[in-house]
């Protein structure tokens, strides 16, 4: 009998094989976006840059279970997800919303679905044909403003407010956009927000663009890894401003 490798070594010799890359397209604009596999570990990358990989999901999956946490008992909530990526964050939100919601996936490069339905399927897991999802090739910023009265939009296209893998997202974060996304979302809407770090200026123009903000840092996977933070935003009362006493003239 062959005798078995313990599931920790077995790790670090899958570590040192080299990856295989499974697929390799070009975007739009003209970069590189491909597929990886190593053992189990699957990578997607932009121009060599990782963008995502399965090793460590939580803080994906904890943008849903968090930033639903307002909406996942409404009787039909209508949710965005800005990024398909390898699904983590699509199959936590489907696992807490309800049979009637509608969950849209904004996804800018056509590639990540045809790998999620092809060489990731077991990653995605049947996510991509609940009959909740629907999942539309286009700026994630299109799709918001297309369709307002969003219950809740979850970002996770970019590193961070500051850190953008398009060039385009920038206006997702400035205070601009922000006021579109205010008037995209439901009354008692929520935003919900991925970056790979903290960003004190991006929850200082949430607060100007009318939004209740709170952050939460979470680790990358089970409790260990790297802290991502997560933006929470949810539309608030402003306080109208006192007006100025007018000075009396003196006669």
């Amino acid at each position: 009998m062959i005798p078995r490798i313990p599931g920790a070594i077995a790790d670090r010799l899958a570590a040192m094989q080299p990856f295989e890359t499974l697929d390799t397209v070009q975007t739009p604009d003209g970069r590189k976006l491909s597929l990886h596999r190593r053992g189990h570990e699957m990578t997607i990358h932009l121009d060599g840059d990782e963008l995502m990989a399965n090793r460590a999901p939580d803080s994906e999956r904890a943008l849903a279970t968090v930033g639903l946490v307002d909406v996942m008992a409404r009787p039909a909530p209508r949710v965005l997800i800005g990024g398909l990526g390898l699904g983590f964050t699509l199959r936590a939100a489907l696992e807490v919303l309800p049979p009637t919601a509608e969950v849209v996936v904004a996804e800018f490069f056509a590639a990540v679905e045809t790998w999620g339905r092809t060489h990731l399927q077991a990653v995605h897991d049947g996510s991509l044909d609940d009959p909740r999802v629907r999942i539309v090739i286009d700026d994630v910023r299109a799709v918001l403003l297309a369709r307002p009265g969003w219950d809740a939009v979850l970002l996770d296209v970019d590193n961070g407010p500051d850190a953008w893998c398009l060039e385009g997202n920038r206006r997702l974060y400035d205070r601009t956009g922000l006021d579109q996304v205010r008037a995209a979302l439901d009354s008692q809407g929520t935003l919900a927000v991925w970056s790979a770090h903290p960003d004190p200026a991006f929850v200082k123009r949430l607060r100007k663009s009318g939004f209740e903000v709170r952050t939460e840092r979470v680790r990358a996977h089970a409790g260990r890894g790297a802290h991502h933070t997560l933006f929470l935003a949810r539309l608030g009362q402003r306080r109208p401003r006192r007006p100025r006493p007018v000075a009396r003239r003196r006669r």
